[in-house]
Parts: structure tokens; sequence; C-alpha cells
């Protein structure tokens, strides 16, 4: 009885000892995510030791809320060590074995003191190495096929590696590859080696690497210290992680690849790419992020809501656009860039598209699948392949290049992210090519009152923290998304251009898809039965999009060729290159015969008069071309792209036959002309006329301006009357 109550109290001793070092272990971790993870495998394995489940369960329950760490995380780590503690240990004795029936002693050889030794036919055994191998994982794969081992030599040094497979079967190989790593030598034979290969093949559990971070075809979400599938499930010490009964692997945070040096590392972007559980919820950051940044934080979540599912709106539509901050300097625009980028990433850095290599974008583009890609300090100069890259991954074109092979077989880097780009500049090259592909936020510089400062604060100092565990809630709606996107958006997308034609506000088609591409996600969510917490709803967000798609759209309208063609146009009139009455005319008319854009013929009246304009491009087009190059030193576009253009212009009526003018009869290219319709003024007064003929005499009988003293005075005297 003494001796059952002596035992009582030195199990409860030790279970003490045990809670007060686990507390201590994890209060010393902190938010420290690896620390953590350290603290919960000693903790495991004293429990383990202790061989008392019901009290590790009992404390696992108390600890998690405490430091509010899921339980799932102490238990499946106690689970596996438990399990890891029942196999046999490989090949590790302490003395010189000679028991007969000893497997190894079958297989002609054993191990003594970390060493493999061989028997011989002399009958003395042989060493072999001064090491042991003891098998990890097969990290499969058709192109990068390797084993992960752990290597010991007879002083206890020990290094866990990865050696390519195709070396693994070369004993030459192997050595020099093992000799690398520190104090590991082979010394024995080719069939010796052989032998220890055939045993240790049995014992490599096999695994996936993980590429292409973020989303994965087999359901989960994968940074680089872990997987998300409905619950978080961090890797272990090797790297490895598993869903579905399948392993994968991610070498970010392998000890394999964990005292690297930084110049050496290549995994260290992927070291950004990791799952910090954040200290608010997705309500409280979207209300700091409207706090901080306005109406754009609108779109701006809501394109970070989009991009979550980029692969489901690219595979139905073949699109995804670009999120595009323009701004003066201190505006605030590289700040929401930062906060965008911090939802996904812990403080990476952007990619530099002035000084970062054209492979180093497209890798990026590609590295993590649905999530955010930050380019900043665009300008109208960047390196034409890179400009052509930006624009290529709105339709998800990726770099392809050519493989060392003697075929012509090729590799793709694929573009996986959504591209957030910042800049001083508009993208106006290749007539806005890459705007029209873009939702635009604009932003301006201006002073905060103490009261935003201190959100702004709030804010930065959440990301500081890591709030990539915010992206997670996202994912919880792919289900629902993958069944009900395509209608929403269609439905959506109608809805939108419709509401745009009543309201008689200029839109472009492409914009139209862009922006829509942001609102069905975001109504899906808030018409969910467990909708995300927003700062806005999806009514305020519709009627932010109809401002933004008009504005972009009038913006586009005015800078693109078309009307660059129309302005030149204008000038040669009234230079006097072209003449109203032999170059074109203007006229109201009732009725006439043409063909449409379409090619069919068409004759009769119009419902009423239409004021109608009537061009010679067979006279006009060549001198705009002369003079565009004249004031540009670039050619201009070409006749038969032009008629392209502008036969799809909505003022488009068609090609008439024997339109009578000044000097012949011939045929001309028929538009509607007057307000609302094409962007051109070709009708001059005589006033207007005297004004532009004597244009040179007004700038000659110009004033000198003033001195600046003098300046408000004279501005406030009255001009005589003409």
């Amino acid at each position: 009885m003494d001796e059952n109550i002596d035992l009582l109290e030195t199990n409860a001793g030790k279970k003490e000892k045990i809670c007060t070092e686990a507390e201590l272990l994890l209060t010393q971790a902190g938010d420290n995510i690896f620390q953590q993870s350290d603290a919960i495998s000693v903790i495991c394995q004293n429990f383990i030791e202790l061989k008392d489940p019901a009290s590790a369960d009992l404390f696992f329950k108390y600890v998690s809320k405490k430091f509010k760490i899921s339980k799932k995380i102490f238990t499946d780590t106690f689970k596996k060590q438990s399990d890891e503690s029942k196999k046999p240990k490989f090949a590790r004795v302490a003395d010189f074995i000679e028991d007969e029936n000893d497997p190894e002693h079958k297989q002609g050889w054993f191990v003594r003191k970390n060493c493999y030794w061989f028997h011989t036919k002399e009958g003395g055994p042989v060493c072999g190495s001064n090491f042991i191998i003891i098998p990890l994982y097969h990290i499969y794969s058709k192109i990068d096929n390797k084993r992960l081992v752990r290597i010991t030599n007879e002083h206890g040094d020990s290094k866990i590696i990865d050696i390519p497979s195709k070396n693994f079967i070369s004993v030459e190989q192997f050595q020099a590859y093992v000799y690398g790593e520190g104090n590991f030598i082979w010394t024995g034979g080719k069939a010796h080696y052989l032998k220890i290969l055939k045993f240790i093949s049995n014992d490599f559990p096999e695994c996936d690497e993980l590429k292409t971070l973020g989303w994965q075809r087999e359901g989960f979400y994968a940074f680089a210290n872990g997987i998300y599938n409905g619950s978080w499930q961090p890797v272990n010490e090797f790297g490895i992680t598993s869903h579905n009964e399948k392993r994968y692997f991610s070498p970010a945070f392998s000890v394999v690849y964990s005292n690297v040096r930084e110049d050496d590392d290549e995994y260290e972007n992927d070291r950004y790419f990791v799952y910090n559980e954040a200290p608010c919820n997705f309500g409280q950051w979207s209300q700091l992020m409207t706090d901080v940044y306005g109406s754009n934080a609108t779109i701006a979540v809501s394109f970070a809501i989009a991009t979550v599912f980029r692969d489901l709106i690219y595979e139905k539509y073949k699109i995804f656009p670009h999120l595009f901050l323009f701004g003066e300097k201190q505006s605030g625009k590289s700040q929401l860039a930062w906060s965008l980028s911090n939802l996904f990433f812990h403080n990476m850095p952007a990619f530099n598209l002035n000084s970062g290599t054209h492979v180093g974008l497209s890798r990026k583009a590609s590295r993590a699948k649905n999530s955010i890609v930050w380019a900043d300090e665009y300008t109208n100069d960047i390196d034409p392949r890179r400009f052509q890259l930006l624009k290529a991954a709105y339709d998800g074109v990726g770099h392809e290049k050519g493989k060392l092979s003697n075929d012509s077989r090729t590799m793709i880097n694929k573009i996986n992210g959504a591209f957030c780009i910042s800049g001083q500049y508009l993208p106006t090259l290749d007539d806005n090519a890459l705007l029209t592909r873009a939702c635009l936020l604009s932003f301006i510089k201006k002073k905060y009152s103490k009261l935003e400062m201190e959100k702004y604060e709030q804010l930065k100092k959440l990301e500081v923290a890591g709030i990539s565990s915010l992206v997670c809630k996202i994912v919880d709606f792919r289900k629902v998304m993958e069944e009900q996107f395509a209608m929403t958006f269609s439905a959506i997308q109608e809805e939108l251009k419709a509401d745009m034609t009543n309201e008689n506000l200029p839109y472009d088609e492409r914009l139209v898809r862009n922006y829509c591409c942001l609102l069905a996600p975001v109504k899906i969510i808030l018409e969910s039965a467990n909708p995300l917490e927003l700062s806005f709803t999806y009514e305020t967000l519709y009627a932010q999009v109809k401002h933004d798609i008009a504005s972009m759209s009038k913006q586009i309208s005015s800078s693109e060729s078309i009307s660059n063609f129309w302005k030149t146009v204008e000038y040669l009139l009234d230079e006097g290159k072209i003449q109203s009455g032999v170059d074109f005319k203007i006229n109201v008319t009732p009725s006439l015969s043409y063909t449409d854009k379409d090619g069919k013929e068409k004759t009769g009246p119009f419902d009423k008069p239409q004021n109608l304009l009537f061009i010679r491009f067979s006279r006009v087009h060549p001198l705009y071309m002369e003079k565009w190059r004249q004031q540009t030193g670039k050619n201009g576009i070409d006749l038969i792209s032009i008629l392209h253009y502008l036969k799809n212009n909505k003022s488009y009526v068609g090609n008439a036959s024997g339109v009578r003018f000044d000097t012949s009869n011939t045929s001309a290219y028929v538009f509607k002309y007057g307000p609302g319709e094409l962007d051109v003024n070709l009708e001059r007064t005589v006033r207007d006329s005297f004004s532009k003929a004597n244009s040179a005499i007004e700038q000659e009988l110009t004033p000198v301006k003033p001195p600046e003293d003098l300046q408000s005075e004279i501005d406030l005297n009255p001009e005589p009357p003409f």
C-alpha cells in the first residue's frame, strides 16, 4: 500500500515538473513559430516518456487555451512521435553483433559503432565506411528525383542531406557527395555499396515536393511552413507534411537547408510565404484597410479576395486583371501594396521593374499559385520584354524557354500569381494595352490626421506580426466559389453593362470583365451562409466599380491611337493640308445606300435624318502618316488597322459609293457625326479660320510677361473690348 502511494507521489511530481517546464518553454517561445514548434516537440516527448496519455490530453487542452495554439497541433505531434518511438531503431548497435539470426548478418554485413562491416571469404570482417545511412524520404519527381537521408559517422557527427537519386546508384558519385558534407568516407567496394543500397531502398516513404506554393490541385493551400486543408498542418523537422495520406515536401523549412548561408539559399524567397496566425479577424483587418486607405481599400480588398480564386477565374475566362496603383511620391500607393502583399507574404520586398531581371519576374509570378505578385517602380521606359510579360500575364501566358535536350521540347514558367503594379506613371504604352488589363487606383498626396496615423500604425503592427492566416478564411469559400462563380459573373456582367448604358456612362468591354472578376467573388461570399465580415457592402463596391469603369473608359478613349489619328486630321485641316468638300464633307442625310461593317448592302431612309461625316481615307491617310512621322519620329497606324478600329466604332455607318465631292464623285467611309459620336471636330467658322491663319502673328504680338510683383495687379484689370 505504501509502495503504491509512493509511486503515485513520484508520478505526480514528474507530471508537475513536465507541466511547469512546458509552460516555461512556450512562454519563452512567444510568437516565434519555430521556437513554438521546438517547444511542442519537447513537451510531447516528455509526455510519451511519462506513458500517461490521459494526463497528456488534459494538459494539451489547458495549454492550447492559455497560449492560443490549436490543440490539434499538440495531439498530432504526440501521435506522430508515439508512432515513431514504437518503430525499431535501424542499424544502431553499440558493439559487434555475433548473433547468426540477425538479418543484417544474413545479408553479409553488419553495423558496429556507426560503421558498416562486411564479411569476407577469408573469414574476418572488413570496415567499408566510417558512417551509416538512415533512410528518411524519397522526394519523387520526373525532373528532380532525390532521397532524403541522415548520415552519422563513427564520431557521432550527423547530417541530413538530400541526394539526387541518379547519384545514389553510383558509388563514385555517392562517395563524392557525402564527402562534401564532412568526414563521411566510403572505403568499401561497389558490391558492398549495392548491398547497403538494396537493404535501405524499401525504407524510403515517397512524397512529392511542393515546387509551386499556394493552391494545390489536391485541395489544399500550401505555405512554405505547412498546409491548410480546413485546418493548419505544419511541416515536421524534415519539411514534410501530409494530406489525405499523401506526403508533401517543403524544402524551405527542412533541416536540410536550415543552416544555409543567405548568399547560397535558393529558397530564400519561399521563407517569406509562411503561415502566421493573425492577431485579428478578417473584419478587423478589412476595417483598418478602409480606415487607412479610404475608398481605395474597397477595390484592394476585393482584389485580394479574387486573387485567392485566380485559377478558377482564369480557367473559365482565360484572363485575370492586374491591380495598378498610380500616384505621386508619398501618396500612399506603396503602403497599400505592402498591405496587400503582407496578407500573403511576411514582409517580402517588391520586385523592382527597373532593376530586376526578366527571368526573376517570370519566376516570381510562377512560384505561389493564387497569391499577390507586387511589381514596383513602373515607368513607360521599362525593358520592353518586361512590359510584354506584364501584358501577357493578364492572359496567363508565361515565359517559355527551351530545354537542354536534343529535341524541341520547351518549359514554361506559368503565371500563377495576380499582379499588383505600382508606379508614378500611367501605363500608356502600346495604346494603353496594360491599362486596359488592369483595375486602376489613383492616389494623391495629402496630410493625415492624428487618428488616421494611429490607424495606420495599428495596421502595420498587425502586418509585422503576420496576418497570412486570414488567407485561409478566404480559402474556406473555395467550394461555393466553384459552384457559383460562372453564373454570378455572367449575371453581374449583364447587369453592369445595362446599368451603365441606362445611365449613359461610357464603358470598355474589357474593363467590365476586369471588374466583374472582383465583383463576383465578393457577392458570392457576402451572400453565403457564413459570410466574411467586410468593411463595405456589395452595393458600395458595385457603385464604385461603375464610377471607376466610366472614368477609365474616358481616359483610355481620349489617349488611344484612334483619338490621336483624329487629332492629326484636325491639325491637317487647320494647316490647309486637307479641305472640306474635297477630302471630307458633313451633311444631314435622310437616306443612303452603303455597305455595313459585315459586308451587307443596305439602301433606304434612316428613321430620322442623320448628321453624317463622309471622308476619303485614300487621300487623308497618307497625309496623316507623313505628319505623324514628322511629329513623333514613329510610324502611324497602317490603313488596314485603322479601318479595322474605325469599323468597330459605334459611330461607324459603312462605306458608300458614288459620293459627290467638289472635285470628284467617289466612294467614302461614313460616320455619324456630332456629340457622343466621333471624338473629332471638323467644322470651322470664318473666325476660326482667321484665328488659325494668324496664329503666328498673334504669337509675335504677345506682350512680354510682366514681373511677378506686378502680375496680380495686371490680371485684375479688365481687358478692353475687342
